[in-house]
């Protein structure tokens, strides 16, 4: 502004010297000359004092480095105009201390991680491989990649007298086992479940799929009119789990299409749900009245650690085995166990698909009073390397088809009725 101030002043200097005679007019363009140039000079710079008014304001056409203050911190005033639009102020301040803070975080969480891997690199021996990755989201990775832990879990194991691990879908018991210690030594105990057998049922769609070659409408509409046929059957609450949302959405889609009656309600589990909408969510099964399905992922948060008990829950849909997505870590694992003459597939693949499915079934009896249906749709659960690692408890699995499903769960209510 100060500069608009001086050049005002000089141009009132010359307008005086000129009325005073000290400049003779022929010498700067004549009489109307300079009546146009004071116009011009004075309408100007108005404008441009109006423009930059304020304590110490400037236009800034591009970047500005904010200078620090004596008080500390970095500050600056400036006039901002967005497509030609008014100019308007825009104040900046970040304090210094907040500055350092952040740089502080980021030195220290940048410590952490070297720390780590640096830690992490002394064990690295044959139970480790060593790979890199590079990608345009996360840009190039070095990653060592622990693929038989039990060596590692040994050392702490050693530490106490014993130990104990124990769950109700460890199986198959010789594979983790063998992921969680070195002792061969080590001896399992299996359990026989305390729930009656007769309060639960266990059907596998045999003419359904989940593969890959086989996901279309038509499969689409052969899922979801399982899922119809049985939870028509009984009024009372159900889950329905998919391997992925994708094919969650698609099911849904089909059967809202074509299945959809008055006293079924449908809810959907969605990414990134908040804790309030996770609570929200089971809420809902606490009712009582009418029908409710709820559209879940499997391997979840609703597929494990969820008690609902007594009616909250009377029945399960598992759409797939489970098998995790093909990825580098999955085929480095199936090629390691493959050179220790074990199947590296279902190492990999196989026994961790098992376990999400053996945790979304177990969400239906948690009591010896609870009563449900567990529908398997897929069928690859009817084949020989899966027979082997279903619970003693599901000898009594039977399979079914789309045509007798309906039957088979209606038969199974009728016990109770």
């Amino acid at each position: 502004m100060w500069v608009h101030i001086v050049i005002f002043v000089m141009i009132l200097c010359v307008l005086t010297g000129w009325k005073k005679g000290w400049i003779p007019s022929s010498g700067i363009g004549g009489r109307e000359g300079i009546r146009l140039f004071a116009a011009v000079a004075i309408s100007g710079n108005l404008l441009g004092m109006v423009l930059t008014a304020g304590n110490g304001r400037q236009v800034y056409p591009q970047g500005y480095r904010l200078e620090k203050e004596a008080s500390g911190s970095y500050e600056k005033e400036f006039m901002v105009s967005v497509d030609g639009e008014e100019a308007g102020t825009l104040h900046i301040q970040v304090p210094e201390k907040e500055l350092e803070e952040e740089l502080r975080r980021e030195i220290l969480e940048f410590y952490f991680i070297v720390r780590d891997f640096l830690n992490v690199s002394e064990l690295v021996d044959e139970n480790y491989v060593v790979y890199t990755e590079n990608s345009a989201e996360e840009g190039f990775r070095l990653r060592l990649f622990c693929v038989n832990p039990a060596e590692n879990l040994g050392e702490y194991l050693k530490k106490g007298k014993s130990a104990i691990f124990f769950s109700a879908t460890m199986f198959p018991m010789l594979y983790y086992r063998e992921l969680l210690t070195t002792d061969r030594d080590a001896y399992g105990i299996y359990v026989q479940s305390p729930f009656p057998k007769e309060n639960r049922r266990i059907l596998i769609g045999s003419d359904v799929s989940s593969r890959y070659t086989r996901r279309n409408r038509a499969e689409y509409r052969k899922i979801a009119g399982y899922i119809a046929r049985c939870v028509w059957q009984r009024q009372g609450n159900y889950m329905v789990f998919f391997p992925s949302y994708r094919l969650m959405e698609d099911v849904l889609q089909v059967y809202e299409e074509e299945f959809s009656v008055d006293w079924v309600r449908c809810v959907c589990q969605t990414p990134d749900m908040t804790e309030q909408e996770r609570e929200g969510f089971l809420e809902e099964f606490q009712e009582r009245e009418g029908t409710l399905v709820g559209f879940c992922v499997l391997g979840g948060i609703f597929s494990e650690g969820v008690d609902l008990t007594g009616e909250s829950l009377i029945g399960a849909v598992i759409v797939g085995t489970g098998l995790p997505q093909i990825g580098s870590q999955r085929e480095i694992l199936k090629e390691y166990y493959d050179k220790k003459n074990h199947c590296g597939f279902d190492y990999a693949y196989r026994y961790p698909g098992m376990n999400k499915v053996l945790q979304a079934a177990g969400r239906v009896i948690r009591t010896k009073e609870d009563k449900g249906v567990i529908l398997l749709l897929d069928d690859r659960f009817l084949g020989r390397d899966y027979g082997g690692i279903f619970p003693r408890e599901w000898q009594d699995r039977t399979g079914c088809r789309l045509d007798t499903v309906e039957d088979a769960v209606e038969t199974f209510w009728k016990r109770f009725t």
